[in-house]
């Protein structure tokens, strides 16, 4: 293992693969693909593996330079149950986010409706007011 300014490098084996990471800090590794650029880091939310942190290699869509690196960074999950509670749970998160998004957005078009009505109401006071000051006149030079 050697030591550097910016953290330390060491080679760690996953799966068949020999990989090198360079720890910038213990929560946040740079592992390199064979590409010898940084692995992207990536959380997929799908029904297959839900929530599971993987690492693979940047130039996946360019089929000429992708080197086909990937490592998983946590565990399977122990049993078909709980990866299809944890898809669900995440389903019913982005539900509530969305039924919140829209009820914000009720919010919005129903304060606006009543800054409007205020206006309104604003403006037949002051219509009021300018005719009674008017018949007020009126009445004094009577």
């Amino acid at each position: 293992m050697a030591s550097s300014s910016t953290g330390y490098t060491s080679s760690i084996t996953s799966g068949f693969q020999n990989i090198n990471v360079n720890f910038r800090n213990r929560n946040n590794p740079m592992v390199l693909c064979r590409c010898g650029v940084e692995a992207s880091f990536s959380i997929p939310w799908m029904d297959k593996n839900p929530r599971r942190k993987f690492r693979g290699c940047t130039n996946y869509k360019d089929p000429s330079r992708y080197c086909k690196f990937f490592m998983w960074l946590d565990p399977p999950f122990p049993s078909e149950d709980y990866k299809n509670l944890m898809y669900q749970m995440h389903l019913a998160l982005v539900g509530m986010a969305n039924g919140n998004a829209r009820l914000e957005q009720v919010n919005v078009d129903q304060n606006r409706r009543l800054m409007l009505m205020m206006k309104l109401m604003f403006i037949m006071v002051m219509l009021f007011a300018v005719m009674l000051v008017t018949e007020i006149v009126l009445l004094v030079k009577l």
